[in-house]
């Protein structure tokens, strides 16, 4: 008997002669199931049913953001009914109709579900359309929220490293990053960031990286900096693509000289508090259709300007040591030989989303606060950066944005203190005169970090007006020190000082 009637429970033809109408003949020709698939498999029917069709709900809560998920009305897509028939198909695998954009194993032809079987006997075969692959994967997506998770992750790792295609890429990492949070799994976590060794396999977003960073306690090393530099707005990246090596060890000697470490710990420049006021962003989670909560909004980690600041100004150093050891090689007669590029992730090109640049307009016309018009501008700078190499008019407006912001300044302090005022004073009844006076006088300063300065001064160095940087960089240092951020204040006194050096 087969391991695939072991599997089903089905018996082979020679048999079945007393079997009912209803029941699946299996040809007289073994189908097989890889081992690492084994007991993986949802089977609807028969003696190995293990599936019942039901809505479920799960609860789970990353770093304090909580979201739900419900197995809803929809059938699992890749159950298996051992009623339905399948035509063994021999090695000719071009000659057989791809399955639908959201295939389902009930919708699948005889032929079609030969294929399947195929690639179940393997299924790290790359030239199986990849939607047969997607049906394998639905099922294993619901082994990782109620299933055998473990065995399940470790099958969509090895998938992840056979099969190309970008939204599997995509959708596979998210799942494997989710389950390694929700978890509490930093072992798995470490698995997937070790099979991170192929450029196709960074087909995900980069904040998710940071997610499963931050919330498993696992600090950046000097690879995942690399890996993500133009997160944190760092564009000059021609030596960390053409000498990583070279590039790496610099980076690892300016992350020791600043934390005394080889390793950046997130949470140090990123406060639960901070953490919560992050923008959103929606993720998606699974691919199974069965599956109804497919997103989540999770925070948009590189938007923490402390943790950006700091990242982006290591890299500038480790560029800066990597020029000058280049140079000092060239100048002895050596020739550095062009190394393989640090995997990255592929770059897709982007097309200018208009509609969210309207809402996002509309959001800072409505703002009746200048606090909440400041936060929309933010928004907004971030939105036009973004796009900025899809056209100079981006840039423009994104510097446009930031100099409003930062001329706003006067007015969100006068309105944060009257605020403040208001607040204190609606207690009067409760407080002492003493004690209303003494909150008064403690009322202190919006104190928020304002990201208009540390890019307005990056755009203007990148585009090499020297004297532009350094007035923005003079302006920042004022206004930090009459709120008495002195050390905000000082981070743009040693940028305005590498400034002055250029010039």
């Amino acid at each position: 008997m087969s391991i695939l009637n072991k599997i089903l429970g089905v018996k082979s033809q020679e048999q079945s002669k007393n079997t009912k109408s209803t029941d699946l003949i299996i040809p007289s020709k073994p189908l097989f199931v890889h081992p690492d698939i084994e007991g993986l498999l949802w089977i609807a029917d028969g003696p190995k049913k293990n599936y019942i069709h039901k809505p479920t709900y799960s609860t789970y809560e990353i770093e304090g953001v909580r979201f739900s998920v419900r197995f809803g009305h929809d059938v699992e897509p890749s159950l298996i009914s051992i009623r339905e028939p399948i035509t063994v198909v021999g090695d000719q695998l071009t000659n057989i109709e791809r399955p639908p954009y959201y295939p389902t194993y009930s919708q699948l032809t005889p032929q079609q579900k030969g294929l399947y079987w195929k690639l179940l006997e393997n299924p790290y075969n790359p030239n199986i359309d990849i939607g047969f692959v997607f049906i394998l994967y639905y099922g294993l997506e619901r082994h990782l929220l109620e299933g055998d998770f473990e065995r399940a992750y470790q099958v969509i790792l090895k998938l992840r490293d056979a099969h190309q295609n970008k939204s599997f890429q995509s959708y596979s990492a998210c799942a494997l990053i989710l389950t390694s949070l929700f978890r509490k799994r930093p072992d798995l976590a470490a698995c997937f960031l070790e099979s991170l060794d192929k450029e196709y396999e960074l087909n995900f977003p980069n904040n998710m990286l940071l997610l499963c960073k931050y919330g498993l306690d696992m600090p950046l090393n000097s690879q995942d900096i690399m890996r993500i530099a133009k997160s944190f707005e760092f564009e000059n990246t021609n030596y960390i693509k053409k000498y990583p090596d070279i590039f790496s060890i610099h980076l690892r000697e300016e992350i020791h000289r600043e934390t005394g470490l080889d390793t950046i710990d997130i949470k140090q420049y990123l406060s639960p508090v901070e953490w919560r006021k992050l923008r959103k962003q929606s993720v998606p989670m699974y691919a199974n259709v069965s599956i109804q909560d497919k997103t989540i909004e999770m925070p948009i980690m590189s938007d923490c300007f402390k943790l950006k600041r700091i990242i982006y100004n290591l890299l500038e150093q480790a560029h800066n040591e990597t020029k000058k050891e280049l140079s000092s090689l060239r100048k002895e007669g050596v020739t550095p030989s062009v190394q393989s590029a640090v995997p990255t992730k592929v770059k897709t090109p982007l097309v200018f989303d208009a509609k969210q640049e309207k809402a996002l307009l509309n959001d800072a016309s409505k703002s009746q606060r200048v606090t909440e018009k400041h936060f929309a501008y933010i928004a907004l700078q971030d939105f036009y950066y973004k796009y900025r190499d899809c056209g100079e008019e981006y840039l423009q407006k994104c510097m446009q944005i930031c100099e409003k912001d930062i001329a706003l300044l006067p007015q969100l302090q006068r309105e944060h203190l009257n605020e403040e005022e208001k607040r204190i004073l609606a207690f009067s009844s409760v407080f002492s005169k003493q004690e209303v006076a003494s909150r008064l006088r403690k009322i202190v300063p919006f104190s928020g970090n304002i990201p208009a300065f540390f890019r307005l001064a990056v755009i203007y160095e990148k585009k090499k007006e020297i004297a532009s940087a350094i007035a923005i960089c003079k302006s920042a240092i004022e206004y930090y020190k009459s709120i008495g951020m002195d050390t905000s204040a000082e981070e743009f006194i040693e940028r305005r000082k590498k400034l002055s050096d250029k010039m």
